[in-house]
């Protein structure tokens, strides 16, 4: 329940990203699947604990990624250069959450160029109250955002 709490914790950030400033649809879409896809390597899940271990973290979590995310943005978005920067903030807000906010597997930004991992030694457990409270403020902002936007299609 936890892991989801903290998948629905990257959603509401990158909501509240997406949402500073005047956006189109398609481009708050974009800041939120840019904040939210880095997971997707963590499919390996559904075959084995190996392929998961081998997976997560890496591919979706990677700069590279981080850049494909961004072309298709920029090909893609109604303002280019301002969700591009948006898109590029969202991921990187994902990976440190991961980073800080999560036990477990390390960071490979590198990858597929390098295996080199990154950590945190201070991290939080996954049950702890630091995580507890970034879940309440990005609810909290989540709320106030959309109240502040009610009754609108912005």
């Amino acid at each position: 329940m936890l892991n989801g709490l903290h998948f629905l914790t990257h959603i509401g950030l990158s909501w509240i990203i997406a949402s500073l400033g005047p956006r189109s649809r398609k481009d708050r879409w974009l800041v939120v699947l840019a904040g939210t896809l880095p997971d997707l390597d963590g499919i390996g899940i559904l075959w084995s604990d190996a392929a998961y271990v081998a997976m997560h973290r890496a591919a979706g979590h990677s700069l590279f990624f981080a850049l494909i995310l961004i072309v298709i943005t920029i090909a893609c978005a109604d303002s280019r250069l301002v969700t591009g920067c948006a898109v590029a903030l969202s991921f990187h807000l994902h990976l440190l959450l991961d980073l800080v906010g999560t036990g477990g597997l390390p960071i490979r930004y590198l990858w597929p160029i390098s295996e080199r991992s990154w950590s945190y030694a201070g991290r939080w457990d996954l049950a702890s109250w630091p995580n507890f409270a970034v879940m309440a403020i990005t609810l909290i902002g989540v709320t106030a955002i959309a109240w502040r936007k009610r009754g609108t299609v912005r």
